[in-house]
């Protein structure tokens, strides 16, 4: 008996035999527990509750630096997921928010919302009056308008909206203006240089930029959240 053959049976009395009979937080060689091994082969949430109530390492990280918790949102398990929350499991990593389980959820806004505990997390669901004022900001035909409605936003979870449904094309000057504000996240400047393409910019020579529009800003843009990111004044 193994805990990958455990882990594919979906059944509870083979499990409950392997616990009186194996180590709960033996790890193979890809670094999973069988935690890990239930939530991916998707073993009932019984079985998982007693690997729970057995001691399992709720903290324990994979080689691809995969949590149980991380586990559970990957394969699509809420009810799992729920469960190792309560259990205890932190919404928290040690190596930051992009690491956390609520990133990876954030393909799925109403999973990504069950874990807003989560340190520096933002509530990617909107209300319906929400997408009113983000679509107001992102069709607003006046580009200073625009820029003086993202200058005056005070909510973490609008700048948030707006950072990610803008049409870049359209410029870097409403994107400076949400960069300056100071209810911007640090995750939502994380996306910014993503949709930024922020390496690209850094990588470009003084006389490229002069030559591609908006290059200067661009460059300005992504220095300032590269330094934000770090730590550094801007």
């Amino acid at each position: 008996m193994n805990w990958v053959e455990v882990s594919k049976s979906k059944n509870l009395a083979v499990v409950r035999e392997a616990i009186s009979e194996l180590d709960v937080n033996e790890r193979d060689d890809r670094g999973r527990t069988p935690l890990m091994l239930f939530l991916t082969n998707r073993m009932p949430v019984e079985a998982i509750e007693l690997l729970i109530h057995q001691g399992a390492d709720l903290e324990a990280e994979d080689k691809l630096g995969d949590t149980a918790l991380r586990k559970a949102v990957k394969f699509k398990q809420k009810e799992a997921m729920l469960m190792l929350i309560e259990a205890g499991a932190k919404l928290d990593s040690p190596h930051g928010i992009l690491s956390t389980a609520w990133n990876l959820a954030r393909g799925n806004k109403e999973i990504a919302d069950l874990l807003l505990g989560t340190t520096g997390a933002v509530r990617l669901t909107l209300t319906g009056q929400e997408h009113e004022v983000v679509d107001g900001i992102l069709y607003e035909e006046s580009m200073k308008k625009m820029c003086e409605q993202i200058r005056c936003l005070d909510s973490p979870v609008l700048l948030h909206a707006v950072v990610n449904e803008y049409n870049w094309d359209d410029g870097p000057e409403p994107m400076l203006q949400a960069f300056r504000n100071p209810s911007i996240l640090d995750i939502t400047l994380h996306d910014m240089y993503d949709l930024l393409d922020g390496n690209y910019w850094l990588q470009k020579e003084a006389t490229e930029l002069e030559n591609r529009l908006y290059g200067v800003h661009w460059l300005e843009l992504a220095l300032g959240i590269k330094k934000r990111l770090e730590g550094a004044d801007y």
